[in-house]
């Protein structure tokens, strides 16, 4: 599927997170109205390992409420209003499940499904997951993507044809990938932040059969460097603004 995509990708940062709650159907509903060809979000576990749409491990700056996300039930975390950080323009907003995303969005975009669980690396959250991405008949328009390798390693396990995507924070970690080739799981795209981004990475990588992404793109100038140095696509809070540097400029810049 990822070889369908125009180029670069458009991938909406937890949705249209600029002017919606982040990792909310609101965000995400306006990631596709402003022209993102995929949605990015977080998933992770409840108390009772239900999978819920959320970056942060606690619940204090996205909600109405504080504390560990994994020490509250499912029936808890509705109750609480997902758009706080937005003030009230966005009282009745929830926090989602992957299910329900699902269920809402179907087949009409591709989802990135960032797996949030660096704190807890050996928690049952791949296990969790993999049968809802079964279930719901839409494992060709899925990238599963992680800064935990044994995540990804299980992944691999538990769903052998989903991509998977490799997110790497560090200038050590991005030359221990590119330099080295046999890993206990293969992986599609590999996912740069924008600071350690320069033209050799990115065509090493490329090399190698992957696609590289960059995050997060929130300045024309950002993005028009990220495409000049050759990028196949990018992470943006931003879609409509990505979208606007692209069609201003068709071909790379």
């Amino acid at each position: 599927m990822l070889d369908l995509f125009p180029s670069p990708v458009i991938i909406a940062h937890r949705g249209a997170s600029k002017y919606a709650p982040e990792n909310t159907f609101s965000a995400f509903q306006l990631a596709l109205d402003q022209g993102s060809d995929a949605i990015e979000f977080d998933v992770q576990l409840s108390s009772d390992k239900s999978v819920i749409v959320m970056h942060d491990s606690t619940l204090d700056r996205t909600t109405d409420s504080s504390g560990w996300v994994r020490h509250h039930s499912l029936d808890v975390l509705k109750t609480l209003n997902a758009g706080n950080s937005y003030g009230p323009g966005f009282p009745d907003e929830k926090i989602p499940t992957l299910e329900e995303v699902f269920s809402r969005f179907g087949a009409s975009t591709f989802y990135n499904i960032e797996l949030k669980n660096t704190s807890t690396p050996f928690d049952d959250l791949p296990a969790m997951v993999a049968p809802l991405i079964e279930n719901s008949g839409l494992a060709g328009q899925i990238l599963i993507s992680s800064f935990n390798p044994y995540a990804l390693f299980k992944i691999e396990k538990l769903l052998r044809d989903v991509q998977k995507g490799l997110l790497l924070h560090s200038s050590l970690s991005i030359e221990f990938f590119r330099n080295f080739s046999l890993h206990p799981f293969e992986y599609q795209t590999v996912h740069l932040p924008f600071s350690y981004l320069n033209a050799r990475r990115i065509k090493s990588f490329q090399s190698k059969g992957k696609l590289v992404f960059s995050y997060t793109l929130n300045h024309p100038r950002d993005i028009r460097t990220a495409l000049n140095l050759g990028v196949d696509g990018f992470f943006t809070d931003d879609p409509a603004l990505a979208r606007r540097i692209i069609h201003e400029n068709p071909t790379r810049l």
